[in-house]
């Protein structure tokens, strides 16, 4: 199927070929990239900063915002320091060029996200997969290591996959020299009591404990960050080409990210509405026989009998008024449907997903 092109948006639905559309879809879980203080954070940004810092950190291109977002980001995630890169994906990157002069030896969870995939291979170290979210088999793979510092990679959260990391326990499989890097991206702003992150949900708290991720999912913004202790925060700062290679984000947006981190800490009603929504439409999806999960993450994939099949019921919510996507991602898990549920969404959208979900599921 072509893909669809978004006219205009608002916090849990969209305008598509001028049709209102509710959107269980994206990662915008707190409804923050519409919240009015990150919006004026951004325009105030604008007016004081401009489009574009037009250079890297390392000349011309460091800002207030860009210092002051990594301090709210480091006091947020509970880690001594933060340092923000242009965008998630990157942030792997950023990390392991930092450490690779160390020449460690790395093992990775078999479905960890493409970006940490890909950062492993163009470093060059020597490494070895793990099985998925299994502890036992990490510490298989380390006693395998060669002698030397050690760094475990894994997704904080596989909302696909169905998975947690056992966060905890891999850091006891983690020698006295190492990283544990968890790329948090669907997990920060969602796990944890707070809203932390995956580190918050494990209850753990270790300087070998690196925490990558992104500000476009639940913080609703934009850029990377990599955070951990402020040794190594320096030092990846220091060595990465990725991190004095490139240019920012835009200032302004390092505003909005500040604006919505300080939304976050100072009232959680959106972490409080979003865990509510979970529990409706897990409750739901169930009742119309999708086998939803029992974890506290705010998406839903289920399997479409056949692409063709998932095409067809993909169109059958469009005519309710309902946008689930229908994902073909390189990914090897085939064809499925991947349902957000969000802090945006209100009774209303609730019961139009209701309405339309038995009549996709029985689409032929």
């Amino acid at each position: 199927m072509a893909r669809l092109a978004i006219e205009r948006a608002v916090a849990g639905a969209v305008k598509v070929q001028g049709r209102e559309l509710v959107l269980f879809a994206g990662c915008d879980y707190l409804g923050l990239a519409h919240a009015p203080e990150v919006r004026d954070a951004l325009r105030s940004g604008l007016d004081r900063y401009g489009v574009s810092a037009s250079g890297s950190r390392a000349t011309t291109g460091n800002a207030v915002a860009h210092d002051e977002l990594e301090r709210d980001l480091a006091r947020f995630l509970g880690l001594e320091a933060a340092l923000l890169v242009p965008d998630g994906y990157l942030s792997n990157h950023v990390f392991l060029q930092g450490i690779v002069h160390a020449r460690p030896h790395a093992i990775m969870d078999r479905e960890a996200h493409v970006s940490m995939a890909d950062a492993l291979a163009s470093s060059g170290l020597a490494s070895r997969t793990y099985e998925f979210c299994s502890a036992r088999s990490a510490r298989e793979a380390a006693r395998e290591a060669p002698n030397g510092p050690l760094v475990i990679l894994t997704d904080g959260v596989y909302p696909v996959m169905r998975g947690i990391a056992p966060i905890r326990e891999l850091l006891e499989v983690l020698p006295p020299h190492g990283w544990l890097v968890v790329d948090d991206c669907h997990g920060t702003g969602i796990l944890g009591a707070r809203g932390r992150g995956s580190h918050e949900h494990a209850g753990v708290a270790d300087a070998r404990l690196v925490v990558t991720g992104t500000l476009s999912k639940a913080l609703g913004c934009f850029g990377g960050f990599v955070a951990g202790s402020r040794a190594v925060v320096d030092d990846v700062a220091a060595r990465s080409r990725a991190f004095v290679g490139s240019t920012p984000i835009p200032p302004a947006l390092a505003m909005a990210g500040s604006a919505a981190i300080a939304v976050l800490e100072r009232d959680d009603s959106r972490l409080a509405r979003l865990r509510g929504n979970l529990e409706r439409v897990r409750d739901l999806l169930r009742r119309v026989g999708v086998d939803a999960h029992d974890l506290p993450l705010p998406v839903f994939a289920w399997k479409a009998p056949t692409p063709d099949h998932g095409d067809r019921a993909h169109r059958t919510l469009l005519d309710h008024g309902v946008l689930v996507p229908h994902v073909r991602y390189p990914d090897g898990l085939g064809s499925y449907f991947r349902l957000a549920v969000t802090a945006a969404h209100d009774e209303a959208a609730i019961a139009m997903l209701e309405k339309a979900l038995p009549s996709a599921l029985a689409t032929r």
